[in-house]
């Protein structure tokens, strides 16, 4: 990093010390951010997030004792059925922890899935592959209202009774959500065996500290007490007005960069770590991607070298003491080919100091936001794209308009960076098309030099739908969706989940479109992966 980025991070950082932001933010100040947008959550009505460690550190006994209960009732699995932030915290930590370091190797290991799709084609294969009468299924809304996991909890419910030739065990299903909602209300009506009310004054992609995050991976073993330990640790950290603070040094590095014009922020983690991406994409686009703003966090990239990239590039590495010798020469690599690069070290190599994190980077993404005049607590143009499913799904006759991979691929080629290709595919995921679609992705930037995101649908609609809606209107949105989807019935709805799959990947396309961004659809009829090798074969011979 050049002494002018120093400078500027340096500048940005003194800024938020003179305000005194942190002092303000523990202090409910909303007059850090703009206004937030028409029917948006005034700033002090959404900062409970700030109190989750304190309130975790005394974890209640329905935390301490779920694990040892789970498998005295015989339970082998844990599915968590919900979106965005209501399934990404429990995914990253089973992907870090493994099997417990709570339970020992006779103890009977609880498996978690969770369950962020409406694809048909991937929800008959875990359904298959569940002993439903041994699962716990989480249905997990905030709103309590939240499409996907109510389709398939109804799903679910409808399998295990023909399955099992019997009413469904309602001990089977546990309801996280906030007071007052629907789903709150079926919960008190004696629908599900047990359900915890979710604090209303913390948005989604803040509540990883939350009965979100933490009810399915007590679930699974894992020491919610050690997580705590690691949270209040540095939420203690972020509340001095000082250039020491983790929160307020993270903030001004993201802002001043994107302020310069590098808002691609790329996070670089070791292999054990790599899922935290998925959780760090929600956070930054949903809070920052609005009024044609945003940081754009580009994740789980494929290795490329500094060549490769643009100069709308700014990176965070996460060290983790794994693969420490190849990340400190990717750390020196950068620099020395001047991008600005910030380094994350915990303190110790305990795996619970993830939980401190998640606290950092929601300190540190409020603080960005107030430096560069965004509101990060609302996610306005999300409802557009829900309004227009509901209108594709009255209307079953519509079909996307789409091109060839080929056309894409020579649209692509005529453009180049300080825009983007975001990649989006409502199609089944598997090891082999993530693997395919990260070929791709190196091909683009290799040979465009510009940054690629990419998200399974719907998953992305709750991650970075927001960005690509709302902020900065340089994307080109690669949209893959089936030629054919396997209708699979949802019960109690006069469509299927093919066609919902149909119906939001067209309304996201749509909404996409009207708002500037470059959308090009793409249908795929069979032999995905050789598409997606013929589409890098014509990107390297550019």
């Amino acid at each position: 990093m050049n002494d002018a980025q120093n400078v500027s991070a340096s500048q940005a950082l003194q800024r938020l010390v003179d305000e005194s932001f942190a002092s303000r933010i523990w202090g409910r100040d909303a007059t850090l951010w703009p206004e937030p947008s028409p029917g948006g959550e005034p700033a002090n009505k959404t900062l409970g997030w700030l109190d989750l460690p304190m309130r975790l550190s005394t974890p209640t006994a329905q935390f301490a004792d779920l694990h040892s209960q789970l498998v005295r009732d015989g339970f082998t699995d844990v599915v968590v059925l919900g979106m965005g932030g209501s399934s990404m915290t429990p995914l990253i930590l089973s992907s870090i922890f493994g099997k417990s370091e709570t339970t020992s190797n006779t103890t009977p290991t609880i498996r978690l899935h969770a369950l962020d799709t409406i694809n048909p084609t991937t929800i008959s294969e875990i359904t298959s592959r569940l002993n439903l009468s041994k699962t716990l299924f989480f249905v997990s809304s905030k709103s309590g209202a939240t499409v996907e996991p109510l389709t398939l909890e109804a799903h679910f419910r409808a399998a295990m009774a023909n399955a099992l030739d019997y009413s469904v065990n309602r001990k089977n299903f546990v309801a996280l959500t906030d007071p007052g909602t629907l789903l709150a209300e079926r919960a008190r009506a004696g629908e599900f065996g047990t359900w915890a009310a979710t604090p209303d004054d913390v948005g989604g992609r803040f509540s990883a500290l939350s009965a979100f995050g933490m009810m399915p991976a007590a679930a699974t073993g894992i020491n919610i007490r050690g997580l705590a330990e690691s949270a209040v640790s540095m939420a203690q950290q972020c509340q001095a007005d000082t250039k020491e603070n983790p929160g307020l040094t993270l903030g001004a590095f993201l802002a001043s960069n994107a302020l310069e014009g590098r808002d691609k922020v790329t996070l670089i983690t070791s292999g054990e770590y790599s899922m935290f991406g998925m959780w760090v994409d929600q956070l930054l686009a949903e809070s920052t991607g609005k009024n044609g703003k945003g940081l754009i966090p580009i994740t789980d990239e494929p290795v490329l070298v500094p060549d490769d990239f643009a100069l709308d590039r700014q990176f965070v590495v996460f060290k983790s003491g794994v693969e420490e010798a190849r990340i400190n020469q990717t750390i020196f690599t950068l620099r020395n080919s001047d991008h600005p690069v910030f380094v994350i070290e915990p303190p110790t190599s305990d795996k619970r100091e993830i939980a401190g994190e998640f606290f950092r980077w929601q300190f540190a993404t409020t603080a960005a936001s107030s430096l560069m005049d965004i509101y990060p607590f609302d996610q306005p143009d999300v409802e557009a794209a829900k309004v227009r499913t509901r209108e594709l799904l009255s209307d079953t006759s519509v079909t996307i308009d789409d091109i060839s991979l080929k056309m894409a691929v020579d649209h692509i080629k005529s453009e180049s960076s300080p825009r983007y290709v975001a990649i989006t595919a409502f199609l089944p995921e598997s090891p082999e098309a993530t693997a395919a679609f990260s070929e791709l992705r190196k091909a683009i930037s290799k040979q465009t030099g510009m940054a690629t995101t990419f998200g399974y649908g719907p998953r992305y609609l709750h991650s970075t739908g927001q960005l690509y809606k709302g902020g900065p209107q340089n994307a080109i949105v690669l949209g893959f969706v089936s030629a054919k989807y396997n209708h699979l019935t949802v019960p109690g709805k006069s469509y299927t989940f093919g066609q919902l799959t149909e119906a939001q990947a067209g309304a996201d396309f749509t909404v996409m479109a009207s708002g500037g961004q470059t959308v090009l659809p793409i249908k795929i009829e069979s032999n995905l992966i050789e598409q997606l090798n013929a589409a890098v074969r014509a990107l390297n011979n550019y």
